[in-house]
């Protein structure tokens, strides 16, 4: 009897593997065809951005892939994905996590859906309307001005460095300075040498708390999702998510350990965070109470626990009208929201949401724009001959001492279009992703069931030989107002940021950051690539970045009577 049992359980579980009646439903859409068990996770795993593009080059505009048993319909074709992207505003991104950590994506504008993304995104909004994005010029362009000096040293030793980490470090800087008003002093010469790259460094072995802090975002964002082995076990067995998520619960990887502890730290520094607003408001207010409470995770709130490095940094920004959208204003604004019911679903906007608005503004604002800029570092330097047109419109705008300005954007068309194609070929999310909504939904000429999980190929789509000439060639000029590769470019091909109701919100942003940046660094310096790192090998999670870095040596521009950052030569 056993051994019928045994012999059973062993031919279901065969069959399962084959997942006949879901395959079945998806037997009209062209795709690679799928492996027993794993479908086409394994190719997924090994590059999230070369498979698609091959896959779209052998099926058309339009495919079905699986991982394991979640089917999944992709597409690279603008036409397609502008249906997927403005339509459905539903997503599912699986997680490992549970309780407390649960909450950090329950809370998080990227995962959430439903009335509460519509509230939590109207808390964000204010920050980043058209009006109040170019008031954090200033504050972006002395952080530029901060990275010059923090290159200066590399530059007069010559010594090579990951110029990704040390733009991370920039981008950080802008963070705390514009969202929260404080000084994360990420760029501080004497500290920043020992920060940890990328996940190569356990939050232990990093001393200072601006070092934590870049570590467990780093560390986030590589242990995030596919970087644990046990996360491919959502989507072997969907229907065991609840399993899936206590055994890895019960019995934490490394990694597993390294990621919680990442998200805990986050979580401190969002919280005090939180509380120093609060004290900020009170204190505008006048009526002396300082919001101190104790922390979500229950220990004791300590405003010194991320201080230089935290939220307890001195303030860079002055208090200002209560209400009011302007540099170092986020959490004033989210503030508003604790004790808010969203809509009839009973879910209360409490501090721990409020800690979890802080700590996504921190991983949204550092990530993709470090990634971005260091993206197009490298390509300049690949391409001499852009570098010259950049330098050229650099040099005739004004001395090296001049630092720009929001005001001076329409100044540097080039340096714009050079950060869009950069932002083209490496885009920072590989895909945008959406649900099928109810009653399913017509894609491309194909009818795909409801509940189906819809992508959209950023990657896939910006390399597209049927929408862009010479697709892995950096070519600014197609971002170029006039020019006639700018009159190819189809519209809706480029899409960095998604579309539709779900697009970053902090795409303005990011784009002034990213070309204030570019200036400032360019006015001081060149860099050049070390051997080896082209084509550069990439590595994606939730973004998409270089794997190794991106080594170079900084050099001087040599401008009679400047150095760094505009200071008179010594």
């Amino acid at each position: 009897m056993l051994l019928e049992l045994a012999l059973l359980g062993i031919a279901l579980f065969i069959v399962y593997g084959f997942h006949p009646i879901k395959r079945w439903r998806y037997r009209h859409i062209p795709g690679p065809r799928p492996r027993w068990l794993v479908g086409n996770l394994l190719d997924m795993l090994v590059s999230q951005v070369e498979a698609p593009q091959r896959w779209g080059q052998q099926y058309g505009p339009i495919w079905c892939f699986w991982l394991g048993a979640v089917p999944v319909v992709m597409t690279n074709d603008p036409h397609i994905a502008r249906k997927i992207v403005v339509r459905p505003a539903r997503h599912k991104i699986f997680s490992l996590h549970v309780g407390v950590e649960e909450r950090f994506e329950s809370n998080n504008l990227v995962f959430i859906n439903g009335p509460l993304w519509k509230e939590t995104r109207n808390a964000w909004q204010p920050f980043f309307s058209p009006a109040a994005v170019p008031k954090n010029g200033e504050l972006m362009a002395s952080s530029a001005a901060k990275l010059c000096r923090h290159l200066a040293p590399a530059a007069a030793q010559g010594k090579t460095l990951d110029i990704w980490r040390d733009i991370g470090k920039l981008t950080m800087d802008v963070v705390g300075s514009c969202a929260f008003g404080v000084d994360f002093n990420t760029l501080e010469r004497d500290k920043g040498d020992k920060a940890a790259g990328g996940g190569q460094a356990a939050l232990g072995s990093v001393h200072t708390p601006a070092e934590r802090l870049v570590a467990c975002v780093n560390d986030f964002f590589e242990l995030f999702g596919l970087g644990n082995p046990i996360f491919a076990l959502l989507f072997l067995f969907p229907e065991c998510e609840h399993v899936v998520k206590w055994v890895a619960n019960a019995l934490p990887t490394r990694n597993f350990k390294r990621e919680i502890a990442a998200r805990r730290q986050l979580r401190i520094v969002g919280t005090e965070l939180v509380q120093q607003a609060r004290a900020a408001v009170a204190a505008e207010d006048g009526n002396g109470n300082n919001g101190s409470g104790s922390n979500t995770d229950g220990t004791a709130g300590s405003s010194s626990g991320a201080a230089h490095g935290g939220a307890g940094a001195a303030a860079a920004v002055p208090p200002k009208r209560r209400g009011e959208a302007r540099p170092g204003s986020f959490l004033s604004l989210v503030l508003p929201f604790i004790g808010r019911r969203v809509g009839d679903t009973g879910i209360r906007l409490d501090e721990l949401w409020a800690a979890n608005q802080a700590a996504g503004f921190i991983l949204a604002g550092y990530e993709t724009t470090a990634n971005a800029l260091a993206f197009t570092i490298y390509c300049l330097a690949h391409n001499p001959d852009k570098e010259a047109r950049l330098l050229a419109e650099l040099d005739g705008w004004g001395p090296p001492d001049r630092l720009p300005s929001a005001a001076d954007m329409d100044s540097f068309p080039y340096a714009a279009a050079c950060f869009q194609e950069s932002l083209r070929l490496f885009p920072p999310a590989a895909a945008a992703v959406r649900e099928a909504p109810a009653g399913g939904i017509q894609l491309g000429g194909f009818s795909v069931p409801a509940g189906t999980a819809l992508q959209v190929s950023i990657h896939a789509m910006h390399h597209n030989p049927r929408y862009w000439s010479h697709p892995e060639a950096f070519n600014p000029e197609r971002f170029m107002p006039g020019t006639p590769e700018a009159a190819e470019v189809t519209p809706g091909a480029f899409m960095p940021f998604g579309d539709g109701a779900r697009k970053c919100i902090g795409y303005r942003f990011a784009m002034l950051e990213g070309v204030l940046t570019l200036v400032a660094l360019y006015q001081q310096y060149t860099f050049k690539l070390l051997p080896g790192q082209v084509p550069l090998k990439l590595k994606t999670s939730l973004t998409t970045g270089p794997a190794n870095g991106i080594h170079v040596t900084v050099h001087h521009r040599r401008q009679e009577g400047y150095s760094a950052a505009g200071a008179p030569e010594e």
